[in-house]
């Protein structure tokens, strides 16, 4: 923006700089969002946007050293299989019919696992993954239908600072609840999602895991993590 204000300046500025604002108001598409359930057609769509913005933002893979390619192909099989389960929601632009975010849940009891034995990158997620359900399964005994997993959540860096997020989690909790879910429940690893889900949200906290101390194979994978210091398994009712 600097180099637009020195160029405008002079005497005329302000009368100039209202047309132009109010010339920029009237030609930029006003985005209009619908959020709808998320279907086998749009999965191809959904796949690459989440899989891009989650691995951009997650520190855990980031530590793992794992790139996008690896991720999608390890991801493909399970992905499909939580999308089958109907209760994941897209954001689409109605002006483009672009996606331009997608939240992904799945069923915790039946949640699809990924072949661990062929990509062992992924054995330490695995095995933090197990730990939290351990913790977890200690304090509530599920069945199928009970508790819905936010397993991946991602809105495009281009409409993002719209509430698109919040809207997409509305429309999963209505959708799960419709289906008889009691709770919904996201694995946090990073300090923002601990903040909104926790202190905003006010989800309970139902397991934690500390990353400097967190061990497989004799290994501490995720020790150079320090802000979160812990991923955290949250609660909340539908």
């Amino acid at each position: 923006m600097a180099p637009f204000f020195v160029l405008a300046a002079g005497s005329g500025f302000p009368v100039a700089l209202r047309f132009l604002l109010d010339r920029l108001h009237r030609t930029l598409p006003q985005m209009t969002i619908q959020i709808l359930p998320l279907t086998k057609d749009r999965m191809p769509e959904a796949f690459a946007l989440a899989t891009k913005v989650f691995i951009d933002a997650s520190t855990l893979h980031r530590v793992l050293g794992v790139d996008v390619d690896i991720y999608r192909e390890y991801l493909r099989a399970p992905f499909q299989q939580m999308i089958e389960q109907g209760l994941s929601v897209a954001a689409i632009d109605t002006a483009t019919d672009k996606m331009v975010g997608c939240l992904i849940l799945s069923d915790y009891v039946c949640q699809p696992s990924a072949d661990v034995a062929r990509f062992p990158t992924f054995l330490p997620l695995s095995a933090l993954a197990g730990e939290l359900d351990q913790q977890y399964r200690a304090k509530r005994t599920l069945a199928p239908g009970q508790a819905a997993l936010v397993d991946m959540g991602a809105v495009s860096p281009d409409a993002g600072g719209s509430g698109i997020y919040q809207m997409l989690r509305s429309k999963a909790h209505k959708i799960a609840r419709e289906k008889g879910f009691r709770w919904i429940i996201g694995e946090l690893s990073s300090a923002a999602t601990q903040h909104v889900i926790l202190t905003r949200l006010g989800h309970k906290k139902m397991a934690e895991v500390r990353f400097d101390s967190f061990q497989i194979n004799g290994r501490c994978p995720f020790r150079k993590i320090t802000e979160p210091p812990s991923i955290i398994l949250a609660e909340g009712p539908l």
